[in-house]
């Protein structure tokens, strides 16, 4: 049975963060806090315990209750044995969000159409308002200019002008969500073009309208700052992936044979998860830090290149932002 693990305190597995971000200088102040259950790259179609993962983040978002969840891509395809999986997930009582992946589509010949109705994800771009805030989803999964090999990871022209009007028509502060990150050298290929509609949008005071962009996709734990935009990756809740050549059989035969990619994995022991609150009285972003262990052997012990370096962790996070 897994553990409760979150961080609540800063120690020695979690990171306190205050930056000078301009302060959000609306009526945001009169909104109550808003918190939001997030998780990443569950891959229930990798780990074979996908399920009991996805039901302790549910169980523990029944109690708390967040204003709503989000899934940051990486989830699961449409096939009949996983509807127990999507079932979890559907029995949230509140907004129950979705973020496109590269493996919820292509892979086992799914298309992005099947995976979006078995979802009941209307649109593959979208966004709302809660709390005073405004929240972005974007599909990092357009089709690249050719030549290119391997899954698509780009953000397509339609696209670029839906988010450019859909942030003009905001004045409230944005926090966008997307599957591959705006920052990583692996992440969307034309980054930088779409890093710049975010950063050339702000609010009537000058700050920028993006108080924070998160991302899954790369199993890892880390925060960016790119011209006043914090880019925060948020791990998997498996496992880090490290490839054929790392090969490892960690559960029963049977499991293997079912789930022949897990080998190529270094599993997490506990499901990593997050909440995150909004409080526009504080003027704060916090991340509630969660840590876990490897199962054995752990990428260190496999000789996997800077293994020593690799963490099962979310690191607890809180961004304020400067009043005037």
């Amino acid at each position: 049975m897994y553990r409760r693990h979150f961080i609540k305190n800063t120690g020695k597995a979690s990171m306190l963060f205050t930056l000078p971000l301009p302060m959000l200088k609306l009526n945001l102040y009169e909104e109550g806090v808003t918190q939001i259950g997030i998780v990443s790259d569950v891959h229930q179609d990798i780990i074979p315990d996908g399920y009991a993962r996805l039901r302790y983040f549910m169980d523990d978002m029944k109690e708390r209750i967040p204003d709503f969840i989000i899934q940051l891509g990486d989830f699961a395809l449409p096939r009949k044995q996983n509807q127990p999986f999507l079932d979890v997930w559907n029995e949230f009582e509140g907004p129950a969000y979705h973020v496109l992946g590269n493996h919820d589509m292509r892979d086992f010949g799914f298309t992005k159409g099947q995976t979006m109705d078995w979802w009941r994800m209307k649109d593959r771009y979208y966004s709302f308002d809660k709390g005073g805030f405004h929240f972005i989803v974007l599909d990092g999964n357009d089709k690249n200019p050719a030549p290119w090999n391997g899954y698509d990871r780009y953000i397509g022209d339609e696209q670029k002008q839906w988010l450019s009007n859909d942030l003009a028509g905001t004045n409230k502060p944005t926090i966008v969500f997307i599957h591959q990150s705006l920052e990583a050298d692996t992440g969307i290929a034309n980054k930088e073009k779409i890093r710049a509609i975010l950063e050339n949008n702000r609010l009537p005071h000058g700050g920028p309208k993006v108080i924070a962009c998160l991302s899954g996709h790369h199993h890892t734990d880390y925060m960016k700052m790119i011209n006043g935009i914090p880019y925060i990756q948020i791990n998997s809740m498996s496992y880090r992936w490290v490839g054929g050549d790392y090969n490892r059989e960690r559960f029963a035969p049977h499991i293997e044979h079912a789930y022949p990619t897990v080998k190529s994995t270094c599993p997490y022991r506990n499901p990593l998860y997050t909440v995150l609150t909004l409080d526009p009285k504080k003027g704060s972003l916090h991340i509630e830090g969660c840590v876990t262990q490897y199962m054995a052997p752990t990428p260190e012990e496999i000789g996997y290149p800077d293994g020593d370096k690799m963490s099962p962790t979310i690191t607890e996070r809180t961004i304020t932002f400067e009043k005037f």
